[in-house]
């Protein structure tokens, strides 16, 4: 039950909160984040292509470990730890869903997943990581091509939906509604 601020009065025992203890923070709140009509095919361009610079990053940091690398930018080596978070569990449940639609020969499906702030902090942090490797991919730091235009528009629309509805309550907006480039 909200009162109109960040506050919540618990309604029952959850991580450690007793009835009637007050949450004062938004990062205990989760909500259903809904995602609509998102293409199955282009979910796996984008994650194809994370995989490319993951890879490459994965070189990268082992050339760090060995002292090979001092010429690579400090942001970019920052990058490779960053990308390899601990919501893994989350990133594959998200994954066979797509997989079970690939699989079902659908060219587009709507997901909820459960969401708090983490989770927009964690989504937002991803896709500045992205476009961050974006910007290395095109001034030559790296050897993979930059993300399509496509892609770069797809993450950043995966990102305000889940931005908007954690943080402001909004509706979802389907990927079909997005001016696409």
């Amino acid at each position: 039950m909200s009162d109109g601020g960040d506050y919540v009065a618990a309604v029952a025992r959850v991580d450690g909160v007793a009835v009637g203890d007050t949450i004062t923070s938004r990062r205990l709140l989760k909500r259903t984040v809904k995602l609509l009509g998102v293409p199955v095919d282009l979910y796996f361009d984008a994650s194809r292509h994370m995989g490319e610079i993951v890879r490459e990053f994965a070189l990268i940091s082992f050339g760090d470990r060995s002292g090979v690398n001092e010429r690579v930018p400090a942001r970019l080596l920052e990058l490779v730890d960053d990308l390899r978070g601990p919501r893994r569990a989350d990133a594959d449940a998200i994954r066979m869903e797509f997989e079970g639609a690939a699989r079902a020969g659908q060219a587009t499906i709507d997901i909820e997943i459960a969401a708090d702030e983490t989770a927009a902090e964690i989504t937002e942090r991803i896709t500045e990581l992205l476009d961050a490797a974006d910007e290395f991919c095109r001034s030559g730091d790296l050897l993979t091509l930059p993300s399509s235009p496509q892609i770069v528009d797809w993450r950043h629309w995966w990102r305000d939906q889940v931005v908007n509805q954690v943080r402001e309550g909004l509706d979802p907006v389907p990927w079909t509604t997005v001016t696409q480039s």
